[in-house]
Formats: structure tokens, sequence, C-alpha cells
């Protein structure tokens, strides 16, 4: 991710002198605008536009190979229509300057991971992909209630169009807005089209067409192709779909013995891929200088995982890396199904339609009302002191609300007919889009990453296939059955259920699945008795958390990450200690990314401080 900032005011040699101490810049102009941009950042020229873009935009109405007339042409069409019609796909945001009337569009795709933020004051008018840029020319102040979202929340992420930064504003999923060169609002339009066309007949060998369709266009251009290979059925889809003779290489994080490890390397082997295995357990717990580094590159530290394969590579040349599927659409796998014995039997094992619930106007707002209470739930006196916000409970209350809302009128406005799929396009537009999100992110550090299977067309399509399709993985099982480019992946075993195809009968699958989770469940349990990190801790060798918490250095890398705290004492030493108690065994070491958020949190904070007061 290139950064970008748009004013309509002239940006002088003080404003952006700030930013040279930690990023190479250049200055520029388009119509009336002023711009700054990373060194080496794409501003493409057409049609009387000046356009910036994260991520990728196709027109399949052009030829293949002209990725520069695709591009024009999509950006070209995007300024008059939207959502876009079916011609036109990628996975993107954009910002268009139309040089003849001086006014601006941006967009983003249905989920929007790639961010655009915008502050419209009433002197003061800017655009950009970078947070920390847009706090540092507007000077805008820290948001209570978005700090308050980024350290409680659900996914430690801001709701909405909210952002740390007061007045600062994120493109909503979907979201496309018109501004007029003073920097007021003209228009607002949305891409409610998801889920539109349900349909329990889409073959499986019509979405694989227009799966290797959308990804040849992606690929048009590129010779070399890195894919993050996980060795699950979304990186199996995209290693498949990659078009014959690209030079394709498969990364992934762990030892070579990892059972999961070994898993993506026989996926690669099958497709006469490279592929390279990537073990720094350490980066779970970076170093200061690393953690600010990729902060200051990406503002996007989440899943540490992806630095044992980025640290490991030459910046100078960064080419395509294509990772799974960040909505976990295709699977299902956000679809809520009650999980019991029965429903197991009935619509897993026994494969009938699950009944599905009727969103009703009534079953909306209860829906609406427990995922207000779930996160208003966590607003306590507590933790407001911990992180010293000075609003009180109930105008947190009230503004996380109001946020919720925001989200809530963008799902009502898809009309759709099931709670299941409510559900699901909820997750999509907070989970999805920010934590998830992230991973694209910040491997655009290294890469110029992309999702595929997040592409416009690709996920109206998807959500297009009926829910009881895509339940328990389903579809995606049809698709390794009857799809021949498919098949050969289908006789390797997944990492949930080992040793056995993944086109193995059920029968057979679910035994193995459950045992191995018990066997895992009970060595669990017997390290946390004994209190002995060195046992067993899964019946596979594979990731262990247990024995990153025991790094001798982790304590102190910890406790360097919050030097200059801006966060509170209160909510820091929360955070340690609870760091702590995980090496010592009184908490169960899981993941770190709640300590991981609260550090990076900080070093986005020290940076505009820092920034603002050079």
């Amino acid at each position: 991710m290139m950064k970008f900032l748009i004013s309509q005011r002239a940006l002088d040699h003080n404003d952006f002198q700030k930013l040279e101490l930690k990023y190479q810049v250049e200055t520029g102009s388009a119509g009336p605008y002023s711009f700054v941009t990373e060194k080496d950042t794409s501003v493409y020229n057409g049609q009387r536009l000046r356009f910036f873009i994260d991520g990728y935009i196709r027109d399949f109405n052009c030829a293949m190979p002209d990725v520069a007339s695709q591009t024009e042409n999509a950006i070209g069409l995007i300024t008059k229509q939207w959502p876009v019609p079916d011609s036109i796909s990628g996975s993107f945001s954009s910002v268009i300057i139309e040089e003849n009337t001086g006014e601006i569009v941006i967009c983003n795709d249905a989920i929007g991971v790639y961010p655009l933020y915008y502050f419209a004051g009433e002197d003061e008018f800017y655009i950009s992909n970078s947070l920390i840029w847009l706090g540092v020319f507007s000077e805008a102040s820290i948001d209570e209630v978005g700090l308050f979202q980024r350290t409680y929340c659900p996914e430690f992420a801001n709701i909405g169009s909210r952002t740390l930064l007061k007045n600062v504003k994120r493109l909503l999923p979907g979201e496309w807005i018109r501004f007029n060169k003073s920097g007021e609002i003209k228009k607002k339009k949305y891409d409610n089209e998801l889920y539109q066309n349900l349909s329990d007949s889409i073959l499986p060998l019509d979405y694989w067409i227009a799966f290797k369709r959308e990804i040849s266009y992606c690929l048009a251009e590129e010779e070399n192709v890195h894919i993050g290979l996980s060795g699950g059925m979304d990186s199996r889809l995209i290693i498949a779909g990659v078009p014959e003779g690209k030079n394709m290489s498969g990364h992934t994080y762990g030892q070579e013995d990892y059972y999961e490890t070994l898993i993506a390397k026989r996926v690669a082997e099958l497709y006469d891929a490279k592929f390279k295995s990537y073990s720094h357990p350490e980066l779970n717990f970076p170093s200061k200088e690393i953690l600010e580094k990729y902060t200051i590159e990406t503002e996007a530290i989440y899943l540490n995982h992806w630095l044992e394969i980025l640290e490991d590579q030459n910046k100078d040349n960064r080419e395509i890396m294509l990772v799974g599927d960040m909505t976990e659409s295709l699977q299902g796998r956000n679809l809520p199904m009650k999980k019991n014995w029965k429903n197991f039997k009935q619509y897993y094992l026994g494969r009938k339609e699950y009944p599905l619930t009727q969103n009703t106007s009534e079953k909306f707002e209860d829906w609406k009302e427990a995922v207000i209470s779930k996160y208003t739930g966590l607003v306590s006196q507590k933790h407001l002191n911990r992180i010293n916000v000075e609003l009180t409970e109930k105008q947190i209350k009230n503004e996380i609300t109001a946020d919720l809302e925001e989200l809530f009128l963008r799902i009502e406005q898809h009309n759709l007919p099931y709670l299941e799929l409510v559900s699901e396009i909820f997750t999509w537009f907070t989970h999805s889009r920010i934590p998830m999100g992230k991973q694209i992110l910040i491997l655009n550090s290294n890469f110029k990453s992309l999702c595929v299977p997040m592409s416009v067309q690709i996920l109206r399509l998807t959500s297009n296939l009926h829910p009881n399709l895509r339940l328990n993985g389903r579809y995606i099982k049809s698709l390794f059955a009857s799809v021949k480019d498919l098949k050969s992946a289908a006789g390797v075993p997944t990492s949930q259920i080992p040793f056995i195809p993944f086109n193995s009968p059920e029968i057979l699958k679910v035994p193995i699945w459950f045992l191995r989770s018990e066997i895992d469940d009970f060595l669990i349990k017997r390290v946390m008795k004994s209190g002995n990190p060195k046992k067993r801790y899964r019946v596979l060798k594979s990731f262990n958390w247990v024995e990153v918490y025991q790094q001798p250095k982790m304590e102190a890398k910890l406790r360097s990450y919050f030097e200059k705290n801006y966060l509170g004492e209160g909510y820091t030493n929360a955070v340690i200690n609870g760091a702590l108690q995980r090496r010592d065994l009184e908490q169960w070491p899981l993941s770190n990314i709640n300590i991981i958020n609260a550090a990076a949190l900080n070093a986005e904070l020290a940076l505009l401080k820092a920034l603002k007061d050079e």
C-alpha cells in the first residue's frame, strides 16, 4: 500500500517536511488539488482523470493483456455508474479527480478492506489511504470513542465510518462519494448487490470458469506469482486457478516438519510451484523496531505470523501475492448454525436442508438489539478509567450504538431474506473488513497483495449461492469433486482432518476429526495442569504458542512496546500482566493478537504525536 494524501489547499514544504522523518515523499498537483505521495506511488491518468488505486480494477470488456485500458475504462465508468456492472471487477479503493470540474469521487468495493479516509472541515479537506498521514496534516485530535473501540470492542476495530481521529471518517463498505472542489459532499451511493440473486442451481463448473477468469485478468501482466499457501481449501482454489505459464511460488509460515507445512508443500508440488516455509517464532513478539517499521509502512500490525515471511523478503521487487478468502464466504463459515448433535447428524452427515430463519422486521430488530447489547456491554467505568477516557459510560454507549446503526442501515439496504445472511454480512462488514483485511495490507509492505475471492464479481457470485449450498462447506466439496483442475488437490488431507484425503467419505473423516480434537484438548489440559511448558502440546507437530510465550526476551520486548505510553497505565498493565500469566501457564497461552493490537495501537499514537510535534 503506497500512501497518498490529497488536499484542496496548497501543501507547502513545511507540511510534508514532517513526513520526511519517516517516509520518502513526493509532491504533485491535479486540477485544483495538491497531493503528497510516497516515492514511486502510481498516479494514473486517463480521460481527463487523475486517480489513485489500492488493490486492482479490471474491465472484462477489454482485451486481457491490456491492463492499462481495463483500468482506465473501469475508472471512467465508476465516475458515472455505481454499483459497477458485471463487466467490472476487482478488489479496490480508489480516488478519482475530475480535472475539468475539480470534483472528486472516492469509492471502495462491497467489503472495503483497502481503507480510504476523508476529513471535510470548514476550511480543510483531505483524502488519504493513511490514517497517520491524514492525522498529521489535519492535526485532528484523538477520538475517545474510536480509542475505546480499538482497545475493548470485538476485533479491536473501529465500527462503521468511525476512526481513531475526530471527524476523520473511513469509507463504509461499498460506499461511493462525490465531493465538490470545496470538499462538500454532493452525492453518496452504495453497492448493495450482494445476495441479490440467490440460486441453488449455480453449477460448480460455471463458478470455476468465473473464478479462473478473474484470476487470469488479475494476473494479466504478471510472470511471477506468489501465493500465501496454508494448504486449506481457499488457497488450493487459488493455486489451481493460476493460468499456465506463470512462475508460482508458495509461501507458508511454520517449521518444515509441522503437519500444516507438509500439507501446503504437497499442494504446491501438485501444481509445479516452488515452495518455501519460514519459521521465526520470535517475530510473534517482534522487537520494538520491527513493530514500528510495519506500523509506519502498513498501519496493519495484527497477525504476526506474516512477519515470519515478510522479514525474509527483498522489498526492492514487489511482486503479486495472492491470498485466500478473508470473508470465508465460499465455505459458509460465518453462517450461524446451532452446533448440536441433532443438527450435525441431520445437516452435516445427512445433508438435509437447514431450516433458515426468515428475516422479518421483528426478528431483525431483535438481532440488532442483541448485537448492540454485546458491544455496549463492554463499556464500564473501569475500562474507561484504564485508558483515561473522559466521556461517560452513557456517551460511549450512545456513540457505539450510532456506529452500529450505520452498519445496520447498510445491511438493511440489501433486503436479505434470511437472518443467517444478516449475521454473515455483519461479520463481513466488521471482522473481514478490518482485522482479516489487515493481513492483505501488511503483505503489501513487500508484495502487491490481492484477494481474488473478495473481488466484486466473485463475491457477488459466491453470495448468490443459496446458503444451504454453502453451509458446512458443501459447495466447495462439490467443486473439488467435479472440476478436473481441482480433483488432484482433493486427494490431499486437510490440516483439520489429518491422514485421509479431503475427498474421503464423511463417515471416515468425522471420527478422525473428533479423535484429533479430543486428544489435542487432553494434551492442552495436561500442560496446564502440570505447569510444564515442555510437555507435548498437540497430537501432530504444529505451531506452539506455549513456546512463544517462553522466549527469554518476551517480557523485555513486551515492556519496550509501552516505554512511551499513550494508552494509560491501567490498560497496558492489564495487557502485560495477562501476557505474563500466559507465560506462567496461569492462563491458557492463546494467540497474542490482543497484546500485539495494544502494542500496534500505542505505536500508531506515538507516531501521530511525534510527527505532529515535529
